[in-house]
């Protein structure tokens, strides 16, 4: 269990004065690619692997940057965050979990969170937009489909999966028969 780690560049360990950023999941470790990279960026890095070692390290140390997981074995990672905000208010909070949606993404920003990213995401740009460097497009946005072909795979799936008749694929899509076959006319795709 990781209570509160301290990560320090052997570096930069004469710097007392340097920015801290916190990592709040069970899932990362010392040896993290994350870590190594906020380290190597100049960073102390705290780590958490629950809501009250994190909460120690927000009453030890200002910190600048936060990484937060929203499932937590002891705790809400929104109220978390919520935490953050009050005792940080300058931190840039980023929520990177597996857990996300568009509610909880909404609570995390009401919260105070700067910016939600599901897992897994690329070490790169999730430090990028940490550290906001704005230079840095994701490459994982690259091999997500387009909403307009993930609706039309949906409905060519639909239609085909009731034998190609309209009247029941339409039920099934809770759309008007009538609109079905127009888009079936108009996509050549379906």
């Amino acid at each position: 269990m990781i209570d509160a780690n301290l990560v320090q560049s052997r570096t930069h360990q004469a710097a007392t004065r340097r920015a801290a950023a916190l990592i709040v999941d069970p899932e990362i470790n010392s040896a993290s690619p994350l870590v190594q990279r906020l380290v190597n960026e100049g960073l102390h890095v705290c780590l958490a692997d629950s809501a009250d070692a994190a909460r120690r390290h927000l009453r030890e140390r200002a910190i600048s940057f936060a990484v937060v997981e929203l499932a937590l074995d002891d705790g809400d990672g929104v109220e978390l965050v919520q935490d953050i905000a009050d005792l940080n208010p300058g931190c840039r909070t980023l929520v990177h979990s597996r857990f996300c949606n568009l509610s909880n993404a909404v609570s995390a920003i009401k919260a105070g969170a700067s910016d939600v990213l599901p897992k897994p995401t690329e070490t790169d740009f999730l430090v990028a937009l940490l550290l906001n460097d704005a230079g840095v497009e994701p490459r994982f946005l690259q091999s997500f489909p387009a909403p307009n072909s993930v609706r039309q795979e949906h409905i060519r799936d639909v239609y085909m999966a009731c034998g190609a008749n309209v009247a029941q694929a339409a039920r099934q899509l809770s759309m008007h028969r009538r609109t079905l076959q127009r888009l079936l006319k108009r996509s050549p795709m379906l």
